[in-house]
């Protein structure tokens, strides 16, 4: 053997050794036959070759060694595949990112050699290169497969190092958006019932893409439209996104309100963009999504708003009402059915489009007349208008007069349910003589009482005092779904609430007018409970109002040609104008203008070009409301100081550089915002405004500086929002460059202080004996990054249904325990996030021994520390912890053992609803049975990468021969479980095996979750979903959505007779599940094949690349498809099969 062989094999690593054989071999093989060997040289030769022989026996001696290693290599291998996985998913489902080309790539490769390893596990051969029932491996075989198992470990070493882990980031999810499809009071009428129940077939219909509803303004499309909602949210559609279009739709806001209730957030400036994200997310063929476009007043681009409609490859678009001619016929699994062999079309049928407009004839616009299937709804019958207003305005059967009176007027409102109701609703509890003039009024004008502008009017007249009349014009003019945070700052800043003097105080009377407001039918809920909205009818009669008798001028999205003449402006009380085209003005935009009457002054704009002129404001000398939005300012027009009963003053979003010191002229200002404008340092002089009562400098990127002893002269604050402003505070020693800096000693002296939204750096920040317990609401921040938690959205006034927020971060050896001052906050948080936390392992025992009474929102991000929520296992009594709890998030807490293994009060945990736990790895259940009671509450769980969860529910001795039952449960979803056994296994007291468990079944008949809708399964270790029990298959006829998917040891889905028990399966997925031979087990004994109804209205299988049609994926249906013995009552089924790329779906529909 030459030297060189010998380096090599000397050199090279155990793995890397059999890379050098074949050379090696060959190198010496070559020497020999280029010189005659002589009999004594054959004793050389062996002493040269003994080193590779050596190396050979070796290699024959460690073949089942490395195969073992291999295998747990693979096994590895295989589960950073799946986290890979699912964070690739959770990007592209979630956010809409794209994914790294680097990420792609090495799930490729993943993909290649697992297929390398697979084939190799296949080779005939290898059962002969080991020792097995007596016989001798083959050298020559076992040899040729060592040497491929070390090639395929280095490449799956090398894919291990390579690893993808924390590519991709984690957001919680959207808030609910219940509060679009309230309904206040709704009456079903047989009229609309009828009409409903068509709207809601089209909606099932397969064909029917589109869907367009017209009629009267006023006749009630939108109340209609939301009791549809309602009835097939959930059900037939995973979402249902209700937006409101109006005559000036803002495309962003749409785009925004579409993104959120998809639970996405989109980060791009561009509206294409944008839009983009939105239709990439809408094309997803799991999630059924159903838009309704409210309130259409213009044709709209629904490619610009990212709504996709049936397209070719090219981006062609597919008139959907041609879409089932592809058809053709075909045999398919023995029987004659219809089959269509289609161009990629599935892929946007889980998207549905429902538009409601006054015009028939822009829905036919919009749609160019075709693929529309179109709804009319029409005025109420006279009897059914008499029934709505007497229910309305609660006429009992008692007085024949008003109900006299009721018939006259209901019948005189020409059927328009928004007359009926807003008349009905300004008449109740009014006195006989009221109803007679109205009745009157009526009589008199009755071409004009068909409108729901008379019924505004009168609506409008009857309201009991001029502050509600205020404050319902002051509405009309805030546009849609306007924040109530903002009507009272208008309320503050007009000052006509009388007895007034706070803004708690304001605030109050606000609500309590809004309340009223809403009854009458003249404010409407909106998305969510902290804003509102209002019918445009109605919104443009209220315009009316305001033009007629307070001579407003507002304008939305219009254009303005030239300012109205010196006669009007005089005569002017407000000036309202939102996004207008002020082109043709710009150049003429006068220096000043007179309007000697004018109150409130409002200009929104987005054109950056406009500049106020310095003497603008000069002749405006009763103003009390200025607010301009998005103006470039810079230089603050000095004319500002001239407005001396100035009480409110909103520059948002403004670039402001110089002269905001004439700020401090304004004596009377009680409401000051700055909110997300360009400045770079706060204005000295701000510390003269004495009575301002708001002031808000949040979401100034650009801020760091407040002077030293400002907040602090402002002693009638009481409300203060810094929140998203990188203000660097003062330490308490005044130490560092900032020494000049206001410190937050400063908020002592703010006695009034009731709403405080701050972030804070540094803990060290904090002053000693800084009291937070006057505060009524307040968002705090406390951590060294900027926007530490980016999944949390930190925006004041974007949260609604809780008004205490905390989030806390505490790293580099700080301690929370002594923090007195913050863990007070503790006592009536309601929504609480925390990060790292030092020397904390109990919540409940370390930080609020009061159980947190409050809390309604709990999120634990990124902790290493924290063991358990609430353990007082060694406890003698019972604790009550966490009575309000709704949602309780859990996301990388890493050390966490439990989350609740204590006696606990009946009422603790009572009201949670929603559980979500993620990267937790040492969690071993989620409960433990003794405890199941407190948690009947719950509708959602989510468990996922949890590698250490064995079970969701432990039972203990006593409640060992207890059901598990889960009353509320609609959700659940299991995911990434590496350890998980079922929903529970063995007994935590003895560790023995639960009697009558059925091993490797997820459900058995102890589990009743009987209202459970939609189930996710990935990642799991069952090998049967259900057992057969007649009361497992009771519990789950519920079921409305199934997912499974990655779950290699199921050989089944479900028995035959299981699948008679789901009654209301709509979509049935399953992919990725390798050892699955079939869908349906095999028919039990005596089974008549005729017996079999399924009534599920979509089943999707998809298998990559490898489903073809071929006898044995037709074998993963173990019945035959036809005939059926179909009940009268359901159609008979059509098999469509949808080929496109790789994926071949199967949709059976009914």
């Amino acid at each position: 053997m030459s030297s060189d062989s010998k380096k090599r094999i000397t050199n090279r690593g155990a793995n890397e050794e059999d890379d050098e054989v074949s050379a090696i071999i060959t190198e010496e093989t070559m020497a020999g036959e280029k010189s005659t060997m002589k009999p004594g040289d054959i004793l050389n030769f062996f002493v040269k070759a003994w080193p590779y022989l050596k190396l050979l026996f070796k290699q024959l001696q460690s073949y089942e060694s490395r195969v073992r290693q291999l295998e747990t290599n693979v096994n590895k291998l295989r589960k950073e595949e799946k986290i890979v996985q699912n964070k690739v998913r959770e990007a592209e489902k979630r956010h809409g990112r794209a994914v790294d080309d680097d990420v792609n790539n090495w799930l490729q490769e993943v993909k290649k050699v697992i297929s390398q390893y697979e084939n190799f596990c296949k080779d005939e051969d290898s059962s002969y290169a080991v020792f097995s029932d007596g016989y001798l491996p083959k050298p020559a075989v076992r040899y040729r497969l060592s040497v491929a198992v070390v090639h395929i470990t280095k490449e799956v070493n090398k894919l291990l190092k390579n690893a993808q882990r924390d590519v991709f980031s984690y957001w919680r999810g959207p808030p609910s958006f219940d509060a679009d499809f309230d309904n206040i009071r709704y009456e079903s009428l047989p009229s609309r019932n009828q009409t409903m129940g068509d709207i809601v077939n089209a909606l099932a219909d397969s064909n029917v893409r589109v869907i367009g509803v017209h009629g009267w303004s006023g006749v009630g499309k939108t109340s209609l439209i939301k009791e549809v909602a309602k009835k097939v949210r959930g059900k037939m559609f995973d979402e249902v996104i209700m937006v409101n279009v109006t005559s000036s739709p803002d495309i962003r806001s749409i785009q925004g309100q579409i993104a959120d209730r998809l639970g996405m957030k989109l980060e791009e400036e561009s509206e294409s963009g944008r839009a983009a994200r939105i239709r990439d997310r809408l094309k997803n063929p799991k999630e059924k999504t159903l838009i309704i476009l409210d309130d259409m007043r213009v044709k709209l681009d629904f490619n610009v708003l990212g709504i996709p409609l049936l397209d070719n490859n090219d981006g062609s678009q597919i008139n959907p009402s041609t879409h089932h001619n592809y058809l053709m016929k075909t045999q398919v699994f023995g029987t004659s059915s219809l089959v269509k062999v289609a161009e990629p079309l599935a892929r946007d049928k889980g998207c549905k489009i429902l538009m409601v407009s006054d015009s028939e004839q822009l829905l036919l616009s919009q749609m160019n007349g075709k693929g529309i299937q179109r709804f009319h709804v029409e005025a109420l019958t006279e009897e059914e208008a008499v029934m709505l207003f007497e229910s309305m305005a609660e006429v009992g059967d008692g007085n024949s007069e008003l109900k006299k009176l009721a018939s006259k007027i209901a019948k005189n409102c020409k059927g328009l349910p928004v007359t009926i109701v807003t008349t009905a609703n300004a008449l109740k509890k009014k006195d006989l003589r009221v109803w007679e003039v109205t009745n009157q009024k009526l009589e008199r004008q009755n071409l004009m009482a068909a409108t729901p502008g008379f019924s505004t009017m009168l609506s409008y007249e009857l309201l009991e005092d001029d502050e509600l009349k205020s404050t319902f014009l002051v509405c009309a003019s805030m546009g849609h779904d306007a924040l109530i945070t903002d009507l009272v700052r208008y309320c503050i800043g007009l000052g006509f609430l009388q007895g007034i003097h706070t803004v708690r105080e304001a605030k109050d009377k606000v609500h309590v007018m809004v309340g009223k407001l809403k009854e009458l039918s003249l404010l409407a809920d909106s998305f969510s409970s902290d804003r509102f909205t209002m019918q445009d009818i109605i919104r443009d009669m209220a315009f009316s109002i305001a033009s007629q008798q307070m001579h407003a001028f507002t304008l939305t999205k219009g254009k303005l040609d030239e300012w109205p003449d010196q006669d009007k402006l005089e005569s002017y009380t407000a000036i309202s104008l939102h996004h207008c085209d002020m082109t043709d003005i710009m150049k003429e935009f006068p220096e000043s203008i007179n309007c000697s009457r004018l109150r409130v002054f409002h200009l929104d704009s987005k054109d950056t070009l406009l500049e106020i002129p310095d003497y603008f404001f000069n002749g405006m000398k009763e103003l009390r409301v200025l607010k301009l939005i998005g103006i470039h300012l810079p230089s603050l027009p000095s004319s500002i100081k001239c407005l001396k009963k100035l009480r409110m003053l909103c520059l948002e979003r403004c670039k402001l550089r110089e002269h905001l010191s004439v700020i401090g002229e304004l004596k009377k200002l009680r409401v000051l915002s700055l909110s997300g404008s360009d400045i770079d340092s706060f204005p000295v002089q701000l510390r003269l405004l004495a009575k301002l009562q708001i002031l808000d400098i949040s979401n100034c990127f650009r801020l760091k500086e407040i002077p030293a002893h400002v907040l602090s002269s402002l002693t009638s604050l009481e409300e203060l929002y810094v929140g998203n402003s990188p203000i660097e505070w003062k330490d308490e020693e005044g130490q560092g460059n900032q020494s000049q800096n206001a410190s937050l000693s400063e908020l002592k002296r703010l006695n009034q202080l009731t709403t405080l939204d701050m972030q804070i750096p540094k803990i060290n920040y904090l002053p000693k004996n800084l009291s937070f317990y006057k505060l009524e609401s307040y968002k705090i921040v406390i951590s060294e990054y900027f926007n530490p938690y980016p999944m949390w959205d930190l925006n004041k006034r974007e949260m609604p249904e809780a008004s205490r927020y905390l989030a806390l971060q505490l790293e580099n050896g700080f301690n929370i325990h002594p923090q007195k001052e913050i863990k007070i906050l503790f006592d009536r948080v309601e929504n609480l996030l925390l990060g790292q936390l030092n020397d904390v392992e109990d919540i409940f025992y370390e930080l609020n021994y009061e159980g947190f009474p409050y809390l309604k929102y709990l999120s634990i991000v990124s902790n290493s520390k924290v063991k358990s929520i609430i353990n007082s296992k060694n406890k003698k009594h019972p604790e009550k912890a966490f009575p309000k709890l709704e949602t309780l998030f859990l996301y990388a807490v890493t050390n966490i053992e439990n989350i609740c293994q204590s006696q606990i009060t009946s009422d603790s945990f009572r009201k949670l609803k929603t559980i979500k736990l993620k990267i937790c790895g040492q969690l071993k259940n989620v409960f433990f049975s003794s405890m199941i009671e407190n948690f009947s509450k719950l509708e959602t769980i989510e468990v996922s990468e949890c590698n250490s969860l064995k079970e969701i529910v432990t039972l203990e001795m006593q409640n060992i021969q207890d059901q598990i039952k889960f009353p509320e449960l609609r959700s659940l979803t299991l995911q990434s479980l590496s350890e998980f056994i079922g929903f529970y296994a063995n007994c935590a007291t003895t560790g023995e095996q639960v009697p009558n468990r059925w091993p490797g079944v997820l459900f058995d008949e102890k589990v009743v979750i009987s209202k459970l809708e939609r189930m996710e399964l990935s990642l799991i270790k069952i090998q049967e979903v259900w057992n057969d029990h007649p009361l497992t298959r009771s519990y789950f006829r519920n079921l409305i959505h199934l997912d499974v998917n990655d779950c290699w040891n199921l050989k089944y889905l479900l028995s035959l007779s299981m699948s008679k028990s789901l009654l209301n399966l709509q979509s049935l997925f399953v992919s990725e599940c390798g050892m699955m031979q079939r869908i349906f087990k095999e028919p039990e004994v005596g089974m008549v094949e005729n017996e079999i109804t399924l009534q599920i209205s979509r089943l999707m299988f998809t298998r990559h690349e490898d489903f073809q049609l071929t006898k044995e994926v037709i074998k993963l249906f173990s019945f035959p498809l036809e005939p059926f013995s179909w009940p009268r009552e359901i159609p008979s089924p059509r098999i469509t099969l949808l080929l496109y790329h790789q994926l071949l779906t199967v949709f059976v529909e009914s």
